[in-house]
């Protein structure tokens, strides 16, 4: 029987195996890549065009990334903040008393919830997609936003393991 892996190091394997992935998928695209591609351009040029808006000058640029900013900040806020009250009450099968909504609460909100979240995915695909560096700026805009919504989460949390340097003092102790 193998030994059982604590929830640390199975959160160390799964972020080694999403590093080892994005390299191996990294390594191949740098590459291989068609370097006339316009994917591969950086900043504005007559050949940006999103959503029918050409983004010609770094004025536009500009423009586009704050929209781009406000955009993922309120994706991250809603989907890290609200959708888990949606999700957790509509598909937990071990939930079977709902006492903060009733059936047609629920049933309205999730749905309008999850066709705007399906509106926003059309719009933003086509950023992933258009040009990488409004591809990975879109992403990072996306963890910046993420950092004030786990710590937000995780506020209201309490913890009983003890912090490394407990964990060092105790150690100390049992050394000496």
């Amino acid at each position: 029987m193998s030994p059982k892996l604590s929830p640390q190091n199975r959160l160390k394997i799964c972020i080694l195996a999403q590093v080892v992935l994005l390299i191996s998928v990294i390594i191949p695209i740098v590459k291989l890549a068609n370097k006339d591609s316009t994917y591969y351009r950086f900043g504005p040029n007559e050949e940006l065009i999103i959503i029918s808006i050409k983004i010609n000058s770094w004025f536009r640029y500009s423009i586009l990334l704050v929209y781009i900013l406000i955009f993922r900040i309120c994706k991250v806020f809603i989907n890290e903040l609200g959708m888990p009250i949606l999700t957790f009450n509509i598909y937990n099968p071990n939930q079977k008393k709902i006492e903060d909504f009733t059936r047609t609460e629920l049933q309205v909100y999730g749905n309008v919830m999850f066709m705007l979240n399906s509106i926003r995915y059309a719009l933003t695909l086509q950023l992933a997609i258009i040009q990488i560096d409004i591809a990975l700026i879109s992403a990072i805009f996306d963890e910046l936003a993420a950092i004030p919504t786990v710590y937000i989460l995780l506020k209201d949390k309490e913890f009983t393991k003890n912090n490394i340097r407990d964990e060092e003092v105790t150690l100390l102790k049992t050394v000496n």
